[in-house]
C-alpha cells in the first residue's frame, strides 16, 4: 500500500503547469509586440513632419510634407491680395506675378532640425518615453521677379490713371484756365506695400489701398499764350502768315526772360516805332538833355512829329565834317542804325530822314546795314529806308527796362554814355504816349504802359512795356495788309487784332483780375490826338504829365492839345466833333 501512495504523489506533482514561466513569456512576448508596434508607429511618424513644427508662420506639425506644402500654398500662393484703386477693387493672384515658395529649401530646413533625422534610436527612446519634442520653426522662403510686379502695376496705371487736363483759353472772355489735376498710381510706393503683404498669410492683412498721387495740372505757360494767340487770330479771321496779311508778335516776360515769337523776325516798315532807337541815340549823345532837346523828344514820342525826330538825329550827328544840316543828319541816321544793331536790334536801320514834305530831306545816307537778313520767307513790302522787326523793338525795350530797374541793359553796353536815370526818363516819356488804341486799348484804364506806335501804308505797329500787377512784360506787334483798296491806310481789323492780342496777353499775366470785356475806343475810327506842352521850359522828363494832364488825364491850361504847330482847344478827345 505504501508503495502505491508514493507513486500516486509523484504523478500528482508531475501534472502542475509552469504558470510563472508562461506568464513571463507572455509578458515578454507582449513587450516585444508593443515594442514592435511602437517601432512601427515611430517609423511611420518619422515620415511625417515634427509635431511642433511651424513653417512660414503656419502650423504644419505632424503633416506629411505634401500636405504641409499644400497648406502653405493655400496661404501664400492661392490666397489673393485685394487691391483698391480709389475704391475700385482689383484682385491680385500672387501667381500672376510668379510668386513662388522655395519648398525644397524650407523642407530641408525642417528636416535638419528634426531630432529623428539626427539619431534614430535616441529619438525612438524619447518617443517611447513620450518625452516632449522641441518646437521647430522654419522661416518663409519665397520670391518673385520684381519686374513682373512692376509690369502688373503699370498695366493697372494704364487702365485707371487719369491724365491732367490741358490748359486752355476762353476766346469769349480771353481768359486762361489751367487744366484739371490728374491722378496717377505711385508705382514705387505700391510695390513696397504689395511686397510686404505677399509675405503675410493673414487674410485681414492682404488688403491695401493703392497709393495715388495728383498728376500736376497742365499749367498756363508761354506756350499756352502762343497757342491762344494763334487761336485768337483764327477766330478773328486774320491769316497771320498769308499772301495778303501777316502778323508778327514778340512778347517777353521781364521777370523770367521767356518769350513768345510769332514771325517776330520778319522785316516790316518801321513807321514811327523807329523813334524808339532815335530816342536811345539822343540820350547816348547827351548825358543830360537840355530843354530844347527834351521838348523835341516829347514831340517825337508823344505826337510822332517827324520834324522833331529828324532834328533829334541831326542834333546827334556831330563831328569835324558836320558843317551843314544834311551832313549832320546823315551822321545821325548812321548813329541811330549802328546803335540799334549794337543793342541787339539786328535787323533795324533808318537810312533816310522821316517824311516832312520838304525835298531837302529826301536823300539816303550810308548807314550800318544788318549783317544778316531777317526772315525772307515773307514779304511785307517793307520800306527800303526804314525797317525793323517785332523782336528788334522788343529787345530794345527790354534793354531800356533792365537799365532803368537794375542799372544793366543799356547802361552796361554804354557805361560812359547812358545812366540809369536816363533810362528811367526814357520810360517816363514813353509812358506819356496815349492814343487809346492798339496795344493800349487792350489794357485796363490806368495801367502804366511805356510804348511807341506807328502806322502807315499797309503797316500798323505798336511796341511797349506793360507794368501790370501780375508782372511786367514787353509786347511788340506789327501787322501787314496788302493795300488792295488803294487808300494807303491799314484797316481797323488789324488794329482790333492788335488790341485783342494785347488784352489776351494782359489776362495771361493777370489771371486773377483779367480784362474780360473789350474796351470801346474814344475814337471808333482812329486814335485820339496827342498832348504835349506849350514850350520847352515846361517839359519835365521825370514827370511827363506835369504841365500836360490833370489827375483825370485831361489837358491842363499849359498843355498843347494836338502837338506843336497844331495847339487847339480841347474837344473831349474828338467826341464833340462827332
Amino acid at each position: 500500500m505504501s508503495a502505491d501512495y508514493g507513486r500516486l504523489g509523484e504523478r500528482q506533482r508531475g501534472m502542475q503547469l509552469p504558470l510563472l514561466e508562461i506568464l513571463s513569456s507572455l509578458l515578454l512576448l507582449g513587450a516585444i509586440l508593443v515594442g514592435m508596434f511602437e517601432l512601427v508607429n515611430y517609423s511611420n511618424d518619422k515620415e511625417s513632419l515634427p509635431t511642433d513644427l511651424t513653417m512660414a508662420g503656419i502650423a504644419v506639425g505632424g503633416l506629411s510634407e505634401s500636405d504641409a506644402l499644400a497648406r502653405l500654398e493655400a496661404a501664400y500662393v492661392d490666397q489673393p491680395i485685394q487691391l483698391y484703386y480709389d475704391g475700385n477693387p482689383i484682385v491680385l493672384q500672387p501667381a500672376e506675378i510668379n510668386f513662388r515658395l522655395n519648398s525644397d529649401a524650407m523642407l530641408a530646413e525642417a528636416r535638419s532640425q528634426n531630432s529623428q533625422e539626427k539619431n534614430f534610436w535616441a529619438g525612438f527612446w524619447n518617443y517611447l518615453g513620450r518625452q516632449p519634442v522641441a518646437a521647430v520653426t522654419v522661416s518663409l522662403s519665397a520670391g518673385y521677379p520684381t519686374s513682373d510686379l512692376r509690369g502688373y502695376l503699370h498695366d493697372i496705371a494704364a487702365r485707371y490713371d487719369t491724365p491732367p487736363g490741358e490748359a486752355r483759353v476762353d476766346l469769349n472772355t480771353l481768359t486762361f484756365q489751367s487744366g484739371a489735376f490728374g491722378r496717377e498710381l505711385d508705382i514705387d510706393a505700391a510695390m513696397s506695400l504689395i511686397d510686404s503683404i505677399l509675405y503675410n498669410p493673414d487674410p485681414a492683412a492682404r488688403r491695401i489701398d493703392l497709393p495715388l498721387s495728383s498728376a500736376g495740372a497742365s499749367s498756363v505757360n508761354m506756350e499756352t499764350l502762343q497757342q491762344a494767340i494763334f487761336d485768337l487770330m483764327a477766330a478773328m479771321g486774320f491769316n497771320y502768315a498769308g499772301d495778303q496779311t501777316l502778323a508778327s508778335v514778340y512778347i517777353m516776360d521781364l521777370s523770367s526772360g521767356e518769350e513768345v515769337k510769332i514771325l517776330a523776325d520778319v522785316p516790316h516798315s518801321a513807321r514811327s516805332v523807329i523813334k524808339i532807337p532815335i530816342m536811345i541815340n539822343i540820350f547816348r549823345d547827351q548825358l543830360v538833355l537840355d530843354a530844347d532837346t527834351s521838348y523835341l523828344l516829347t514831340e517825337s514820342i508823344l505826337c510822332s512829329n517827324n520834324s522833331s525826330s529828324n532834328f533829334l538825329m541831326q542834333t546827334a550827328g556831330t563831328g569835324p565834317d558836320a558843317f551843314d544840316f544834311e551832313t549832320q543828319l546823315r551822321l545821325g541816321l548812321n548813329q541811330v542804325s549802328c546803335t540799334a544793331q549794337a543793342l541787339g536790334a539786328d535787323h533795324t536801320f533808318i537810312s533816310a530822314p522821316l517824311y516832312v514834305a520838304d525835298r531837302a530831306y529826301e536823300f539816303e545816307a550810308a548807314v550800318c546795314r544788318p549783317s544778316t537778313p531777317g526772315n525772307t520767307a515773307y514779304n511785307t513790302n517793307a520800306d527800303p529806308f526804314a525797317q525793323t522787326t517785332a523782336q528788334d523793338m522788343g529787345v530794345l525795350l527790354a534793354q531800356i527796362y533792365d537799365c532803368a530797374n537794375y542799372g544793366s541793359g543799356l547802361a552796361v553796353l554804354y557805361p560812359d554814355d547812358i545812366l540809369q536815370t536816363e533810362c528811367q526818363q526814357m520810360i517816363e516819356v514813353l509812358s506819356g504816349n496815349r492814343i487809346d488804341r492798339l496795344l493800349e486799348l487792350g489794357l485796363p484804364p490806368g495801367t502804366r504802359f511805356a510804348h511807341k506806335n506807328g502806322w502807315g501804308i499797309e503797316t500798323s505797329a505798336d511796341a511797349g512795356i506793360v507794368f501790370s500787377p501780375g508782372g511786367d512784360y514787353v509786347i511788340s506787334i506789327f501787322t501787314w495788309e496788302l493795300d488792295t483798296d488803294g487808300n494807303d491806310l491799314p484797316t481797323l481789323a488789324s488794329w482790333e487784332l492788335i488790341e485783342e492780342i494785347s488784352r489776351l496777353t494782359y489776362n495771361f499775366f493777370n489771371p486773377a483780375e483779367p480784362l474780360t470785356i473789350r474796351r470801346e475806343p474814344l475814337n471808333a475810327f482812329g486814335a485820339i490826338d496827342c498832348v504835349t506842352v506849350e514850350s520847352p521850359e515846361l517839359v519835365n522828363l521825370n514827370d511827363i504829365d506835369q504841365n500836360r494832364l490833370d489827375e483825370n488825364g485831361l489837358p491842363l491850361s499849359t498843355a498843347c492839345y494836338g502837338g506843336a504847330g497844331d495847339c487847339r482847344p480841347f474837344d473831349n478827345w474828338g467826341r464833340d466833333a462827332q
